[in-house]
């Protein structure tokens, strides 16, 4: 087992929020529309355990002006019949840009789906759309899109490294600052405390299973009353009171993946 530094230095902390969630964009410019898509996006969110910035933009124009400079939107929910800059031309400017971002129509127009397939839309749906289908075309869409969710960490030799969060197979405390283990076993030591980085992490994909160690679920082969086994076979403490809570969440984690 090798110790790394550095996976692919960007940015500083300050980014990180934007790179650890989802961000997905509601075009539409009928105010009680939007909101509705938002409530429907908001329990996707929390239903696929995946943290996302939703924000809702009144006009292709006003998605445009802020698109020209931040391109790391996940999907694109867009209504066709806008003023100014209508749906079909927003996405033809961002195909003709060279952009292959997810967008889903949410209109009340039939007509013009030819033309939305044309422009590699994932999907075309009709007004009124129901919770199921606006949550298969964001499955769709995020699996098209394929850009894994990640965080910044900064490391002790004071570089920064990305990693992508099914990359994380382990936090352990290790007096102010935590061990970071991978996929793998690679190793990085964080600035960060053990409490502070365990915040970081989403809720259903990771447990603490010890008061000093946290385990990515993914990477857990088997669950025993004394301890874990991760995969490559290390094995990892579990607290006595903690057993039935980790059982519990690797149980529910691969009835979900699966």
């Amino acid at each position: 087992m090798k110790n790394i530094t550095v996976y692919d230095i960007i940015g500083g902390e300050n980014n990180e929020r934007k790179y650890l969630m989802r961000r997905i964009a509601i075009c539409d410019d009928e105010p009680a529309q939007a909101e509705w898509l938002r409530g429907f996006v908001q329990d996707w969110a929390r239903d696929r355990r995946e943290p996302s910035e939703v924000r809702l933009f009144p006009s292709g124009d006003a998605f445009w002006f802020v698109w020209e400079n931040e391109k790391d939107w996940d999907v694109l929910l867009l209504d066709i019949q806008m003023s100014g800059t209508d749906g079909l031309k927003l996405c033809r400017m961002l195909r003709d840009s060279g952009s292959r971002l997810p967008v889903v129509f949410v209109t009340g127009l039939a007509g013009h789906m030819a033309e939305g397939f044309e422009l590699d839309a994932v999907h075309y749906l009709i007004k009124p759309v129901s919770r199921d289908k606006i949550f298969l075309c964001l499955d769709k869409a995020i699996q098209r899109g394929g850009r894994e969710p990640f965080i910044l960490l900064e490391c002790a030799d004071g570089q920064t490294a990305r990693i992508l969060l099914s990359n994380i197979a382990l936090l352990e405390s290790s007096g102010h600052r935590t061990v970071v283990t991978l996929a793998g076993g690679d190793t990085l030591e964080s600035k960060a405390g053990f409490r502070k980085l365990c915040g970081r992490l989403p809720e259903g994909d990771f447990i603490q299973c010890h008061r000093c160690c946290l385990v990515g679920l993914r990477h857990v082969y088997r669950v025993q009353r004394d301890g874990l086994i991760l995969d490559g076979g290390r094995q990892v403490p579990v607290s006595r009171g903690r057993f039935q809570q980790v059982n519990s969440a690797f149980v529910s984690f691969y009835r979900q993946e699966g």
